[in-house]
Parts: structure tokens; sequence; C-alpha cells
């Protein structure tokens, strides 16, 4: 039987995509295929090359644009995307908000569009790309602003939205992680190595801070980094440069004390979250901070920059130490603190399982779809 609600998802993040894979494309695709026993489900992504249409799990996932780029696929989704969405019929249209893949023809929709922001970038483009990033930085102040119906990660993001669009309606939800994390046993590996786990987005994460951070304190300690997640070849290749006692091998894992993993499994996510010594991320900025929570998840004490995001998964001082973001003495101090104090890591790791058990994928996708459908019923 045809179900009666129809739901159009945009994102150009999805799983999958060689370029961004991230915890947006994870946490989008949790709710959707949460949301398919109530309606049908499309999602529409960026035609990355080599992606195939399918239905999975109960969501429809279509490419749109083309490109053997990011940038290239990028600007081809974008265009795309705002065609179709004006003149998509679906009875609830919602978008994965980029403002480096931009979707505004939904604000035209009225309120049977929202948007979902993982985190606010604000000065950061610049910071990123110097002159160029004013465009998105400028773009994402007006996405803030024309909105009606905004779905947000963090009550930090959802207080700054309501300063500038009191009218907008803002629901604060939250990320979730693989449950079985909570029963992970703990495997110490030999030799004990830090964890960093993400996409490989240099600045964004703080990898340029960590890298040598990590080299002044741990290194010497018979302490290896691991740094595991998704990246492009000009990423690693950019890492490589950073690294000490670099030769000009391309292997990644040969290199020193740092060691990187790319294009993990989930099996291989846990058995690093189970064997490292503790979870380290110095991002500059956050949506929610995945990784970080399923670290606690696992049992493990988190090291982590003091951002709206990681303010949303974390407990500062309970299951996680707090670094100024972009402070490389305060990520410094805060490496020798948990490399030298095993009962700390152990507090930590410990009060940070307790807590992760209070988020749950199915709470958080049956609260998220109550406030979607709301304006539809009306």
């Amino acid at each position: 039987m045809k179900k009666a609600i129809r739901l159009s998802y945009y994102s150009y993040d999805s799983l999958g995509n060689p370029w961004v894979s991230g915890g947006g494309a994870v946490r989008d695709f949790e709710v959707l295929k949460r949301f398919a026993p109530h309606a049908e489900i499309t999602l529409y992504v960026g035609r990355y090359p080599g992606f195939k249409e399918q239905t999975r799990e109960g969501v429809r996932m279509w490419g749109l644009g083309f490109g053997s780029s990011n940038w290239l696929c990028r600007l081809t989704f974008s265009l795309a995307a705002n065609i179709r969405l004006l003149f998509d019929q679906s009875d609830i249209l919602g978008n994965s908000a980029s403002i480096y893949a931009p979707v505004l023809a939904g604000f035209l929709r009225g309120r049977r569009f929202y948007s979902v922001y993982h985190h606010r970038v604000g000065k950061g483009s610049r910071e990123k790309f110097g002159a160029w990033g004013k465009v998105p930085e400028l773009l994402e102040k007006w996405m803030f602003r024309l909105g009606r119906r905004y779905a947000v990660s963090n009550a930090s993001l959802a207080a700054h939205i309501h300063a500038v669009n009191p009218s907008a309606e803002v629901f604060v939800t939250s990320n979730g992680f693989n449950s079985n994390l909570l029963s992970l046993p703990s495997r110490p590996a030999a030799p004990p190595f830090i964890l960093f786990l993400g996409r490989f987005d240099i600045y964004m994460k703080g990898l340029d801070l960590l890298i040598p951070a990590y080299v002044k304190i741990a290194a010497g300690q018979g302490i290896d980094l691991v740094l595991a997640g998704r990246s492009t070849p000009e990423a690693l290749e950019k890492i490589r440069q950073m690294l000490p006692g670099h030769t000009g091998n391309t292997e990644p894992g040969s290199l020193g004390k740092v060691r990187m993993e790319t294009d993990i499994s989930e099996t291989r996510k846990a058995e690093l979250l189970a064997a490292c010594l503790f979870f380290c991320s110095p991002s500059r900025f956050e949506g929610f901070g995945i990784a970080a929570l399923e670290a606690n998840a696992a049992g493990k004490a988190v090291l982590a920059s003091d951002v709206d995001g990681f303010r949303a998964s974390l407990a500062f001082g309970e299951t996680a130490l707090a670094i100024a973001p972009g402070d490389i003495t305060a990520l410094e101090f805060g490496l020798s603190q948990l490399v030298r104090d095993a009962e700390l890591r152990e507090k930590l790791g410990r009060q940070g399982r307790e807590r992760a058990g209070d988020f749950s994928w199915d709470k958080i996708a049956e609260k998220e779809w109550n406030w979607v459908v709301t304006k539809y019923r009306e």
C-alpha cells in the first residue's frame, strides 16, 4: 500500500562519498531509515563517481549533479537540487544544509521545508579559504535568516538562529551512535596509541595542531598516534609532509609513530576504540561530535576542544577534558595529563560510557519525526 506521506531530503554528503562521507552523512541515513516506516523517503545526494541509485533500508537514494572533483560535484549538485526543489511535489522537504553546496530554493516552499544544521562555520570559512571564504560566510548568515524551520544539533546554534531570526521554529536534536560500543571490552594495544577518528579535514579537525603536539608530548614515550577515517589523496599528502622523519614514502602507516588508516570498516573502528589509550580531537568547530561520543561509549577518555558540537556530545570535566580551540599549548597540556594519569583516563572513560547510554538513534529519530510531521498534519 502506498504511504500517505512523501518526504524528499537533499544532502550533498552521503555514505560512500569519496570526498566527505562524514558524521552528517551517518546521521542523515540513521534518522531517515527510521522515518521509512512512516513515509516514502527519497534521499537526493551528490552523484560522485561510481554512485549507484539504490534503495537501502527503506531509503531511496538518488544522485544529482556530476563531476570527477569535489567542487564540480558540489556545484552541479547545488544547481540540480535548487531547480528540482522548485517543482518537488513531496509533502515534506528537508535539507542537510551546507554553505559549500547550498540548497536555497527550499526557503520558497514555506513550512513544508526544513533545514538540518550540524554546525555553524562562521568565520572559519575565511580562515580556511582566505578571501574566497567570505562568500560562504555571508551565505551562511542569510541561510540562518531566511528559513522558517530548523533542526540543529546543539543549543548554542539554536540560540544564534533565534537571535537573528526570531520568528523561526527551531528544534534542538542530537546524534546517536552504534549501541554495540556500550558493551565493547577494552583491549589495550602494544605499543599504546592515542586515537583520532574522523574525516581528514586538516583545518576543521585541527590535525595541524595534533601532530606537532603529539610529537612533543608523547612520541618519545613509546606511544603512537593513529589517525583513522576518510581522506582524499591531497589531504594524505599534506599530513605526510607534517610527520617527523618524512622520507617521501607514500604508503599510509609507514612514517614513524604516526599511523594512518583510511576507509576503515565499522569492525575496524570498534577495534581501534577498544585498543586506544584515549581519544583526541582538537577540532576548531564541530556539529555534534559523534566520534567523541563513540569513544566515550567504548569506555575511553576524550580530549577535545571546547566548541559547540563537543559541548553537546560530551560532559567536560566528567567524561572528557576540554581545551581551547586552536590553542596548541592547551592541547599539549591535555595530552600530557592523559598520557601520565591512568586513573583519570579510567574515570573519564567509565563515566563517559555511563552517560553515552542516554543517546539512542531510535529515540532521536522518533522525536525528530514528530517535529518534522507536525506542520504537515496541521
